[in-house]
């Protein structure tokens, strides 16, 4: 669940690309240039969206160099992006490995009950980590996360201010 807000809220400040299908007439809207992006192959018209911000439209004429650089630079940044959602996906899953160490892993069966020293009563065990435990854990290690950078924001905005 966070792995995939995570990725989400990467997807949201990448590059869109925008096309109607000529097949069924849906817009389609994806983090990947169609393959037919500025390409010798005409296809559907395509909009580029960057942070909001329309860059590119394939309705515009433009010089075969400018054409090819626009393709280039689309096949690059759809690579960087794929290269950095891995990356935070893969930061997502440490994190869920140091919350629940024990997630993956066969749980234990319980042969005997441990014994406490003192009282000679029997001890109980820690239960596994429930999925809204964990969720409930990483949310609190993102709150203080965030609540860290902003403080670094607001210290390097204002030196010397600590709040």
């Amino acid at each position: 669940m966070t792995v995939a807000f995570i990725v989400i809220s990467f997807a949201a400040d990448a590059r869109m690309y925008q096309w109607v299908d000529p097949d069924n007439g849906t817009t389609q809207l994806s983090g990947k240039p169609p393959v037919w992006y500025r390409s010798d192959n005409n296809g559907p018209r395509v909009f580029v969206f960057e942070n909001g911000k329309l860059i590119d439209d394939t309705g515009i004429s433009v010089s075969a160099t400018e054409r090819e650089s626009l393709r280039q630079q689309a096949l690059l940044k759809a690579e960087e992006d794929r290269t950095v959602a891995r990356e935070k996906l893969l930061e997502a899953k440490k994190l869920q490995a140091v919350l629940n160490p024990a997630a993956g892993e066969e749980q234990p069966m319980l042969e005997r009950e441990e014994i406490q020293p003192e009282t000679g009563a029997p001890q109980e065990k820690a239960k596994p980590a429930t999925e809204q435990e964990t969720v409930d854990r990483m949310k609190a290690l993102i709150q203080e996360w965030e609540t860290q950078r902003t403080q670094t924001a607001k210290e390097l905005i204002q030196p010397g201010v600590k709040k």
